[in-house]
């Protein structure tokens, strides 16, 4: 247990050292660039910082969970907008699992928003900072691209909560 306490600070200090946070008098905006080495699902990628390895998560947005519809074709299209390819990322805040919530940037393209664009993520209400995201899900809604193809889609946050109550 005392060793697991002290890997968790190691690797929660290293992830502030990588973004800047634990340094005084750095810009309001941290950024990275570094190789892509995995995608996980339609909202979570991994990449080198600093030589470490860290998961991160898109910021502003929810991709369907790889259990519900659409959920591995959101992961997919995450894969092929940002795997082994290198990216930018800003830094947003942490989720509550500790992860860095960033916004990602390849070759130009938000890929947050292009998530949204294609269908394959819901702009997260409780998040958003960019209303835009908001004008991409509703033509992503209109156009029945990706997970708006079922007429009656669930948000990842309502599902997650639907499973988590479910009796077991």
């Amino acid at each position: 247990m005392k060793h697991s306490f002290r890997k968790a600070v190691t690797l929660y200090a290293t992830l502030l050292f990588a973004f800047g946070l634990a340094a005084p008098g750095l810009a309001q905006q941290r950024a990275a660039t570094g190789p892509v080495t995995g995608v996980s699902d339609g909202d979570t990628f991994y990449m080198v910082i600093d030589g470490e390895r860290v998961r991160l998560r898109l910021a502003q947005i929810d991709a369907p969970e790889k259990a519900q519809p659409f959920g591995r074709r959101a992961e997919q299209s995450l894969r092929d907008l940002i795997g082994k390819r290198k990216v930018t990322v800003t830094w947003a805040q942490a989720d509550q699992y500790g992860r860095p919530v960033v916004q990602v940037e390849a070759d130009g393209l938000n890929i947050n928003a292009e998530q949204v664009r294609r269908g394959f993520a819901w702009a997260w209400p409780r998040y958003v900072t960019d209303p835009r995201l908001f004008d991409l899900q509703a033509e992503a809604r209109a156009e029945r691209r990706g997970l708006w193809a079922d007429p009656n889609p669930v948000e990842p946050w309502v599902w997650r909560q639907v499973q988590k109550n479910r009796p077991r």
